[in-house]
């Protein structure tokens, strides 16, 4: 990525991430403001799982404290197909079949973004086709993977961007991306071309406490137990 591109030409930020809105985080949206300030985001596009909560929240909270973040409101949800991110958004979607789902965020204007495409969907052809962009590097996704979500935007002409998909605060800039200033950030990201440079792959302990935090949240003792099982195993 050019060092050359300035601020005032480009908005720098992170797409896909979580905060203790979904059941897999407990990241302060407040965490967000003070990495956002000391890294100067331009925009943060918070992505809890099935709840625009957390976006209402950053967003609510920047207007007083970071005024220049821009935080469109957004959600990953869990679709028949798979996890998929609807962006600028105007409210909670309710559909979960995914061709009612698709519908519902057109007509709120929001934009369709899919997330790891070879992890949790039943026919990601299908699903990116439908999408705007598609996640060709997600930093809690192995590079086999990644690889098939980079030849899977290549084959289908969509534009590619990399998510963080972070859940802690050590991974909220793990892939900061920058896109030219088509006048909006909304038509910046639809119609623009994300750069970033290299990003930084979470480390393995991270699935797991998400993991061991989705179970303490929904009150699951076996998936708890199945995590604390894997980690004894992988010690040396």
């Amino acid at each position: 990525m050019s060092n050359a591109v300035t601020a005032r030409s480009c908005f720098r930020g992170i797409i896909h991430c979580h905060s203790q809105y979904s059941y897999d985080s407990v990241t302060r949206v407040s965490t967000y403001l003070k990495i956002a300030q000391r890294h100067g985001l331009d925009f943060v596009i918070l992505t809890d799982h099935d709840t625009i909560a957390g976006s209402r929240a950053l967003k609510a909270a920047a207007a007083l404290r970071l005024p220049h973040l821009q935080v469109p409101i957004a959600a990953e949800y869990h679709t028949d197909e798979g996890d998929v991110i609807a962006a600028f958004i105007d409210g909670e979607v309710r559909a979960r079949k995914f061709t009612e789902f698709v519908t519902e965020v057109r007509d709120k204007n929001g934009l369709l973004l899919m997330p790891h495409p070879y992890v949790g969907h039943r026919a990601p052809e299908k699903v990116a086709a439908a999408c705007d962009l598609v996640e060709v590097l997600n930093c809690r996704t192995r590079a086999a993977q990644n690889s098939q979500a980079r030849e899977l935007a290549r084959s289908l002409g969509k534009r590619g961007y990399a998510g963080a998909d972070a859940h802690f605060a050590r991974s909220i800039c793990s892939a900061v991306i920058e896109v030219e200033n088509l006048g909006s950030l909304r038509s910046s990201i639809l119609a623009g071309s994300p750069r970033w440079e290299s990003a930084q792959i979470a480390s393995r302990w991270e699935f797991g406490a998400s993991q061991l935090i989705k179970a303490w949240k929904r009150r699951d003792a076996a998936l708890a137990l199945r995590m604390l099982r894997r980690a004894a195993d992988s010690k040396p």
